[in-house]
């Protein structure tokens, strides 16, 4: 019987995780087709179609912050998206970026653009940070213990280019002048 129960609490917290990564390629995906980096169009009206479901996208998961923080990464070259539907044509639109992380708060559903997007979402994702504790940390502890994930983000650069509004900074480099790949 203990066997039994086991089994039945290991298969459903697979399922459970199953379901959470399922949700956060979803979230990739919108990402992408919010911003114009994946374009899905009809083959034969070659209409733009913004449905995440026919799509399947492959991410690597990082490490996490704290119990409620996961990023997660792409990697044009190492990671695919495939089209689930052979009547629409899929392809990608960018420059000399390589990768693109996402922060995801697996408590209130937030996700944060942290590396490779139009926008960076590092203050969002540091407001609810700081609002999750019993006892506030300082920014800075916040930043070092980031940094410290070695995840391919210089939190601290970002932070400080946000501040300084230097958009043109190397941390904060989008993909947003497209050139199509397939």
């Amino acid at each position: 019987m203990k066997k039994i129960i086991i089994l039945i609490c290991l298969a459903s917290s697979l399922n459970i995780y199953s379901q959470k990564e399922d949700f956060i390629k979803n979230i990739f995906i919108l990402r992408f087709l919010e911003e114009g980096i994946l374009v899905n169009k009809d083959i034969k009206t070659d209409e733009r179609i913004y449905n995440s479901d026919i799509i399947d996208i492959n991410i690597d998961s990082l490490n996490g912050y704290g119990p409620n923080i996961v990023f997660y990464k792409f990697i044009l070259g190492k990671n695919s998206i495939k089209s689930l539907d052979i009547r629409t044509d899929i392809s990608l639109h960018m420059t000399s970026c390589q990768e693109y992380i996402l922060g995801y708060n697996v408590e209130n559903n937030n996700s944060y653009r942290i590396k490779g997007f139009n926008s960076n979402d590092l203050f969002l994702m540091l407001k609810d940070i700081s609002a999750t504790g019993s006892k506030p940390k300082k920014i800075k502890k916040i930043l070092t213990e980031l940094n410290d994930l070695l995840i391919g983000v210089d939190f601290m650069c970002v932070f400080k280019s946000l501040q300084k509004f230097d958009f043109s900074s190397s941390s904060l480099k989008p993909c947003s002048d497209a050139k199509e790949l397939h």
